[in-house]
C-alpha cells in the first residue's frame, strides 16, 4: 500500500455534478418505481428535526412502520369461522407480506443500481477535477466509476467497500446501522417457580399462535436484518487492507459525510493508523464543519492533525490552497 489513502464519499460524485443524491434517487424512484417509492413514502419515518426521508436515507430504513403494514392488510387474514373459508385463505397475508419484503429489498436494491448505472457525467465534470495521487490507495464508499473515468484510477488501487454497480456480481450493500435483533420480538418466557399445573396453564393462556399472522409478519420482519449494513462482517472482508493501514501516512477524506452508519470503517481505520496521522477533510457548509469537528474528535483524533478543506480550493484549475500542515 502506497503512503496516501484517500477516502472519497457522495460529496465527491456530487461536486464533479453528478446526480447521485438521495434526493436525486427519490426522483428515480417517482417516475421510475413508483411503487417502491410510494411503499417508501407511506411507511418508513425520520425524526422530526430532519426535512424528510431522503436527508439520510441509509439511516432512516431502520424506520419501516413494520406495525402498520401489518395493520392495514389485516382485512386479509382468514376467518377461520366463515363457510367461505378455504385452506388456501391461510397463506393470502403471508404472500402479501412477503411482496412488501421483496419490494423493500431485492426490488429496492435492484432500482439503485439501475439509478447509479444511468448517472450521467455532464461535460462540465471535467472542469471540476481536482488535485490527487493517482498512485495512492483508494478507499470508496461510492457504487459509481468516478475515479476509473475522470482520473484514470487504476481499478486495482481502488476498495469498493460497499461493491460497484459496475464490477462484480455481488449485490451493492446499503443499509441502516441498527442491529437486526432490536427489532426481534421477545417471546414472553413462563415464570421459573411455577408447578406442571401452573405450567399447562400459562402455555394455554399463552398459546395465541396463528399461522396466517405469524408467518406473515416473520417475512416481512426480515426486511431489518436484509437492509442492515454489516458492518463487522465487510471489516473482516476486508480484513488485509485494514492491517496494511500502518505504511499510510496521510489521509484524504473527500465528500464523505462520515455519518454513524459508517462510522465502524473510521473507527477501524483510526485504531490501523498512527496517533499522528495527518488527516485533510473536506466538508460541503458550515453544518457540515462543524459536525466534522465533533465526529473527529470523538474518533479521537488531535486537532492540530487535522485540516478542514473546501473540494472547490483544491480544484485542478485553482491551486491556490496547498495542503500543507
Amino acid at each position: 500500500m502506497t503512503t496516501k489513502l484517500y477516502i472519497i464519499g457522495n460529496g465527491f460524485d456530487l461536486h464533479h455534478y453528478l446526480k447521485t443524491s438521495y434526493y436525486d434517487f427519490a426522483n428515480y424512484l417517482r417516475e421510475n418505481h413508483n411503487d417502491i417509492y410510494s411503499t417508501l413514502e407511506s411507511y418508513v419515518s425520520y425524526p422530526t428535526s430532519e426535512n424528510d426521508l431522503w436527508s439520510r436515507f441509509e439511516e432512516n430504513l431502520a424506520n419501516l412502520d413494520a406495525e402498520e403494514i401489518l395493520s392495514e392488510h389485516s382485512d386479509t387474514l382468514p376467518n377461520y369461522a366463515s363457510d367461505d373459508f378455504r385452506d388456501r385463505d391461510r397463506y393470502v397475508f403471508p404472500d402479501i407480506m412477503d411482496e412488501h419484503f421483496q419490494k423493500l429489498t431485492s426490488g429496492l436494491f435492484s432500482a439503485f443500481q439501475e439509478f447509479v448505472q444511468q448517472v450521467e457525467y455532464p461535460n462540465y465534470s471535467w472542469e471540476h477535477k481536482i488535485e490527487i495521487d493517482k498512485e495512492a490507495t483508494f478507499l470508496t464508499f461510492n457504487y459509481t466509476n468516478t475515479l476509473e473515468r475522470l482520473y484514470s484510477i487504476d481499478k486495482s488501487k481502488i476498495i469498493y467497500i460497499h461493491n460497484s454497480a459496475f464490477y462484480g456480481a455481488d449485490e451493492i450493500i446499503l443499509g441502516h446501522g441498527i442491529d437486526p435483533e432490536t427489532f426481534e420480538e421477545k417471546k414472553p418466557e413462563p415464570p421459573d417457580d411455577l408447578e406442571p399445573e401452573e405450567l399447562e396453564e400459562w402455555y394455554n393462556r399463552n398459546d395465541d399462535y396463528d399461522y396466517s399472522y405469524d408467518e406473515g409478519k416473520q417475512n416481512l420482519m426480515r426486511y431489518f436484518k436484509v437492509t442492515y449494513k454489516p458492518t463487522k462482517e465487510i471489516i473482516n472482508r476486508h480484513s488485509n487492507f485494514f492491517a496494511n493501514l500502518k505504511t499510510v501516512e496521510e489521509i484524504y477524506v473527500y465528500g464523505h459525510s462520515i455519518s454513524s452508519v459508517d462510522l465502524p470503517y473510521f473507527e477501524e481505520i483510526v485504531r490501523n493508523v498512527s496517533n499522528d496521522m495527518k488527516w485533510t477533510v473536506s466538508f460541503y457548509n458550515s453544518d457540515e464543519y462543524n459536525r466534522h469537528k465533533v465526529t473527529l474528535d470523538k474518533l479521537g483524533i488531535a486537532i492540530e492533525n487535522i485540516r478542514l478543506i473546501q473540494l472547490e480550493d483544491i480544484q485542478e484549475n485553482n491551486k491556490q490552497l496547498k495542503i500543507e500542515f
